[in-house]
């Protein structure tokens, strides 16, 4: 008995210091000066966050050195204006310690001290006409077409509101954007364990399932960068150890939000299916668990883009992704078809280059052991039924990629393809 103590504490302890080494290690990374801009497809997935939120409304603030980071967005790019925006009004505004004009949409990043804020605010209301301009404070934006107007509706809304309530709590900066995503890396690593052990009863096991989660080169990448796959491997995680403990109801909430999040993320509704064939003997009951509930779970985190674009408009832009998604998105150096990228690690894909390298790599002996195991799957069935829930819906993702990228939605990274930022000074720019 004492043993099982000492094992217990020894398993718990071994749990809980990886999970703060996860979190320690990525906050490090994640907040490296040579980072402090965006990476990879945070050049989408930030601006649609920050614009939802001021179509809300709401106003971030990024504080850097004593100042507020401010967009001043014109309404057009017509001579007057840029005229207007270039010249005259800039030379009036002289207590900007850093300026950058952008140059694919007429606009002017500033960094405002603090003290001085309100006063260039003022200024910029007496200087330009009414309706010409608009305020939107925070980091800058990324140097890309209309940007300023960006909402990402390509994708459900899920990640983004994680990134913008990330915003709101801790302010429009990079870091900020990203400490989502590192706590939920940590949270996929217990929950990871608490499967394993709910399935084998092995303490042994479960650190060794730890152990391929926190070296996870996938995990590692996405963790630490604002985009949508950390949320999306987190509620796919959630579904997986829900069907793992047989909670049907948490297991129909987290797929709807694992599906609001990208819509990939529902990739595993055939199990949530299968087992609800197998536990419901009632039809209201059984399409509660398989449409109603996930459904619910998606349409909430949409009402923030629901509110600002309206329901219609929402709807069209959703159906409308489905098109987008199936297309074909233009020929990448780093793009393979998903069994290349997946099984074999064919081409790792870079977010950022030196310094520092951000590679997204996947873990080929661990994804070649799930073919393997398909050669065990009876005996393992008889021995450990549990076990078939994860195994299913790793199957069933597969499949649903599979069938995704035979009807035409071949995918490479447009953040590679048609943007790298770097910001740069213009020549009115103050030293």
């Amino acid at each position: 008995m004492e043993k099982e103590r000492v094992a217990r504490f020894l398993f718990i302890a071994v749990v809980v210091l990886t999970m703060i080494g996860t979190i320690w290690h990525s906050y490090s990374f994640a907040s490296r000066p040579d980072l402090n801009d965006y990476i990879g497809d945070e050049v989408w997935y930030v601006p649609a966050s920050r614009n939802l939120l001021h179509r809300l409304g709401v106003d971030v603030y990024y504080l850097h050195n004593g100042t507020y980071g401010v967009n001043v967005i014109f309404a057009n790019k017509s001579a007057e204006i840029k005229n207007l925006g270039m010249t005259d009004w800039i030379a009036a505004i002289n207590d900007a310690r850093y300026r950058l004009e952008y140059r694919e949409f007429p606009g002017v990043y500033y960094e405002i001290p603090v003290e001085n804020y309100e006063d260039f605010l003022k200024k910029l209301k007496s200087s330009l006409p009414a309706g010409s301009y608009d305020v939107i404070p925070g980091f800058r934006y990324p140097d890309a077409d209309n940007i300023q107007n960006y909402l990402n509706t390509e994708h459900p809304f899920l990640g983004k509101d994680l990134i913008m309530l990330s915003m709101l709590l801790l302010g429009d900066r990079p870091i900020a954007w990203r400490i989502p995503g590192i706590i939920e890396f940590a949270l996929i690593e217990l929950m990871a364990v608490l499967a394993t052990y709910r399935i084998s009863r092995s303490y042994l096991a479960s650190l060794i399932t730890l152990l391929f989660v926190a070296l996870d080169p996938t995990l590692q990448a996405t963790a630490i960068t604002a985009m949508l796959d950390i949320h999306v491997a987190f509620f796919v995680s959630l579904f997986v150890l829900a069907v793992v403990y047989e909670r049907r109801v948490l297991s129909a909430v987290s797929l709807g939000l694992a599906g609001a999040t990208k819509l990939s993320g529902a990739f595993g509704w055939p199990i949530l299916l299968w087992k609800s064939l197998k536990s419901e003997n009632s039809f209201i009951r059984f399409f509660s668990k398989v449409v109603i509930i996930p459904g619910i779970a998606f349409l909430i985190p949409e009402l923030p883009a629901i509110k600002v674009l309206g329901f219609k408009s929402w709807l069209n832009e959703f159906l409308g992704s489905f098109r987008w998604h199936l297309s074909y998105k233009g020929g990448h150096p780093y793009a393979c078809p998903f069994w290349g990228g997946w099984f074999i690690n064919y081409r790792p894909f870079p977010f950022h280059f030196n310094p520092p390298n951000v590679f997204v790599s996947t873990d080929p002996v661990l994804l070649m052991g799930m073919v393997v195991m398909i050669l065990a799957l009876p005996w393992l069935y008889k021995r450990k039924p549990d076990v078939s829930g994860p195994f299913f819906i790793f199957w069933s993702m597969v499949g649903f990629f599979a069938i995704h990228y035979y009807l035409g939605g071949r995918t490479s990274s447009a953040s590679m393809q048609r943007y790298s930022f770097r910001p740069r000074r213009s020549p009115w720019e103050s030293s």
